[in-house]
């Protein structure tokens, strides 16, 4: 039995790459494999996919409550409502419920009622169709649901909003083939499965993988931290790196704040695209929009841009954090099927995502070198970039190497134009929200989408977590010698003519432009930000040797200086014998 009375659109994607997840600094793996019923394997065939939006309207009801009661329906893995007016805001609870393909029926799952509007008043050509909305909500494979909406209730409660309407994404998958014995290739039907397994970037020999989910940052050690004053215009470049002998002891300065140009509610330019500066900071390793087997056939309208990046704004997607990564690229497909045909806007709103596991996504089209102009951060979306981690985060964080993602595309974003990541930045309101038109606010570069929308995103967990993640895409952070070679006697290392100096930083090393090592506060080695140790040769007389660290947007931090005493004849300590 089929749902009665729904109304539903398929596109099918107009891209064939193969499933390969590919980056202008290198790339990250796929593997799109599957067994069916009788074991055999089952691997993910090019071409494009089909994804499917399947809407049905609330019934009518009174102006407190409203349902739509357990019935089955078509294929869906994600599940929204929206309402027909985006600028009203829903004050009360929307909860659904579905049922497995081949399982049961979940509990009451709640949707997130945050209406983030999206695109400005003007902004895009699709805005005549907006409308207001939950969050989507990933549910997996689903053939069933029921909702209930009721208002918050009690004097002044406004009533249900109008043109309620439930809407079930099928992101769909690409066919899968097996090949026979003579190698020829047996086509299998189309079925909700995960379109890929998109496996973390596998960090280099040089860096220890994470080992941690905590939100907590590296404890400090006792270091000597220098920075070139940063300036905080959009048309700077990064401070040069710089091979000058380590200061002394100072603190980094305070950074400065700049008013950023005010944002318009007129369409910004849509072609040609801008040509963008150098950029200091390398490429983040992303899962393009064909790897995710993006549905352009949806995207009508060219991309818009700014000129510049003056912020970063952080995001979560809200929903379950409990998905598998498997499932990472269907459900970045099925929020831009949601965000272009349920929210009415013309692509996927941000212009990054990220799941748990930290592999990043393409999200608008439009080059991730460029200042594409999302629909992510209402009255703040020109000149600007985003990121959403999917997934929930307001009682637990994020893990490290989500951390570390964000910060990596944050300092890309930034760098590119010579913004700090760890300053601050005057952006001004281009709509009455939060902030009313024309209201100038000073935000951090890197700011959580509540901090210019009123709203609970990133959750209080993830919000709590920006500060380190700026200090990761700034700074050099954990950097501590490590040990020297020779024989230690006290706190004094002694040597004979080379010593090798290790040391370890928290820093990944992709933000890390070079080590230094420095004898007696001199510069007599520089190496590689991939590096973890070095030899230097060192003369007969006591001497100090520090390792410095520079980033690629110019921020140094140095250890404390290490005693070493260069020996003739390297002394046999702790073994002489007094002599009567």
């Amino acid at each position: 039995m089929r749902l009665t009375g729904i109304r539903w659109s398929r596109r099918t994607a107009g891209v064939g790459a193969a499933l390969v997840a590919t980056a202008v600094a290198g790339t990250a793996g796929l593997v799109a494999v599957g067994l069916d019923e009788h074991g055999a394997e089952w691997a993910a065939a090019d071409g494009p996919v089909t994804t499917a939006l399947h809407t049905v309207d609330f019934p009518a009801a009174d102006d407190r409550e409203v349902a739509i009661p357990q019935r089955k329906t078509d294929r869906f893995a994600m599940v929204g409502v929206t309402w027909a007016n985006p600028k009203v805001d829903f004050e009360g609870s929307i909860s659904v419920r579905t049922r497995a393909i081949g399982g049961g029926w979940s509990g009451w799952l709640p949707l997130d009622l945050d209406n983030h509007f999206g695109p400005e008043p003007g902004a895009e050509a699709t805005s005549g169709k907006a409308r207001g909305g939950t969050d989507p909500l990933w549910v997996g494979p689903s053939d069933a649901v029921e909702v209930r909406a009721r208002t918050a209730g009690g004097n002044g409660s406004k009533g249900l909003p109008a043109g309620l309407r439930l809407e079930l994404v099928d992101p769909g998958q690409p066919k899968r083939r097996k090949a026979t014995a003579a190698g020829a290739a047996q086509i299998r039907p189309e079925r909700l499965q995960p379109v890929a397994a998109v496996q973390a970037l596998e960090p280099t020999s040089t860096d220890p993988a994470p080992t941690d989910t905590t939100t907590t940052e590296p404890a400090p050690t006792d270091t000597t931290t220098t920075a070139p004053a940063p300036t905080d215009t959009a048309t700077t470049t990064a401070p040069a790196e710089t091979t000058a002998p380590a200061p002394a002891d100072t603190t980094a300065p305070a950074p400065t704040t700049t008013s950023a140009p005010a944002p318009t509610t007129s369409s910004p330019t849509v072609s040609p695209s801008p040509s963008t500066p150098p950029n200091p900071i390398p490429a983040p390793k992303v899962v393009t929009r064909a790897g995710w087997k993006a549905d352009e056939s949806i995207v009508l309208d060219p991309p818009s841009y700014g000129t510049t990046v003056n912020a970063f704004f952080v995001h979560h997607t809200a929903g379950t954090s409990t998905y598998s990564c498997t499932d990472s690229a269907a459900i970045v497909r099925s929020i831009e099927v949601y965000h272009v045909k349920s929210n009415g806007w013309n692509d996927i709103g941000y212009n990054f995502l990220v799941d748990k596991c930290g592999v990043v996504f393409e999200g608008r089209k439009g080059g991730i070198d460029k200042p594409v102009t999302g629909a992510h951060t209402y009255g703040f979306n020109t000149n600007t970039a985003a990121i959403a981690v999917l997934g929930t985060y307001i009682t637990s964080g994020a893990p490290t190497v989500v951390q570390d993602a964000v910060a990596h595309v944050a300092a890309y974003k930034l760098g590119q134009y010579g913004n700090d990541p760890y300053g601050k930045v005057s952006l001004v309101s281009a709509v009455n929200g939060k902030y009313d038109l024309g209201e100038s606010v000073v935000m951090n570069r890197i700011s959580g989408h509540r901090d210019a929308v009123a709203t609970e995103c990133p959750g209080d967990s993830l919000y709590a977590q920006l500060s380190g993640i700026r200090t990761r895409a700034a700074k050099v952070s954990g950097l501590a010698l490590a040990g020297l070679t020779g024989r230690k006697s006290g706190t004094t290392y002694h040597t004979r003519g080379t010593v090798t100096a290790s040391w370890s930083v928290g820093t990944a090393s992709y933000l890390i432009n070079s080590f230094e090592v420095l004898v007696d506060g001199k510069l007599v080695l520089t190496t590689a930000g991939t590096a973890r140790s070095a030899t230097v040769t060192v003369t007969p007389g006591a001497h100090t040797l520090q390792i410095r660290a520079v980033h690629r947007l110019g921020w140094a931090d140095t250890t404390t200086a290490q005693s070493v005493i260069g020996d003739a004849a390297q002394p046999t300590i702790g073994t002489q014998r007094k002599t009567r």
